[in-house]
């Protein structure tokens, strides 16, 4: 009897602390070293509908690549009228690591976004947040490469 009680105890308490809306339910890495490595922009939703043209700003857009490293450091490579330009920044977790925070420059002035983590699986993590103009984005980012294999 004691057995099952643990059991359904230990699940209640695993399964109702799911710390992102879409999950995962249970992930036994650090949310830091999982974020640690090159992710790029694969789908951009405005207000709830994918767009391949509208991007909140350059540096958002579908094929961007953000680069998180250890140091809190950022490094953010997009396209611009064919050309790849670059952008820097840093980044933190907020909200007991519910919220991503990052700071980038986007062409000529620095930008402070507070992302709503949905979903941080280990190759996908998915964020939204609301624009000065009411508008509603959903950043879809996955994992290229991971920096944890090469860090002391």
């Amino acid at each position: 009897m004691k057995r099952v009680l643990f059991l359904i105890v230990a699940g209640v308490f695993i399964f109702s602390g799911c710390r992102y809306e879409e999950g995962p339910a249970l992930n036994f890495k650090n949310v830091e070293k999982r974020l640690r490595g090159i992710w790029s922009v694969s789908s951009v939703y405005k207000n709830g509908e994918k767009t391949d043209t509208e991007t909140p700003t350059l540096v958002e857009a579908k094929f961007t690549q953000y680069e998180f490293y250890k140091n809190k450091m950022l490094l953010i490579s997009y396209i611009h009228n064919d050309i790849v330009c670059s952008s820097h920044g840093s980044w933190n977790f907020a909200d007991k690591k519910k919220i991503l925070e990052i700071t980038f420059i986007n062409q000529y002035y620095p930008i402070v976004r507070e992302y709503e983590i949905v979903k941080f699986k280990n190759k996908e993590l998915k964020v939204r947040f609301t624009d000065d103009d009411g508008i509603k984005w959903t950043l879809i980012l996955s994992l290229e490469q991971s920096f944890l294999p090469y860090e002391r």
